[in-house]
């Protein structure tokens, strides 16, 4: 097996909340336009998609108004989600920006992550 057929590019939340302009968490993100983050991952998906290499999409669950229901024990994260309601289930935001969409027909594989316990 060659190095080259091991080879992938693994994308996290790629999401609109997170990368586009008007993301609910782009504003605290500060460094995205700094370090052109987004110019970045654009030039990296471009890249594999030239070469054939296959893109892993890693998700974050998706915010719905019941979504911690009945918790007892929410981390900070899931606390800011709460509130936020970033990345809600059927919203702009929780899709992925436009250009870093999975191509399931080149091999991307999209995984979604799991919920925390309760």
């Amino acid at each position: 097996m060659s190095f080259a057929s091991r080879t992938a590019l693994v994308l996290m939340d790629p999401y609109n909340d997170f990368l586009h302009p008007e993301g609910i968490l782009t504003p605290r993100l500060t460094d995205l336009e700094e370090k052109q983050t987004v110019e970045n991952i654009r030039a990296a998906v471009s890249a594999a998609r030239s070469q054939d290499i296959p893109i892993y999409y890693g998700l974050h669950q998706q915010y719905t108004e019941n979504s911690f229901n009945g918790w007892k024990h929410m981390t900070p994260n899931n606390v800011k989600q709460n509130g936020l309601k970033f990345f809600q289930e059927g919203s702009w935001g929780a899709q992925i920006l436009d250009g870093l969409e999975p191509d399931l027909a080149k091999g991307d594989v999209v995984a979604s992550k799991h919920w925390n316990s309760e």
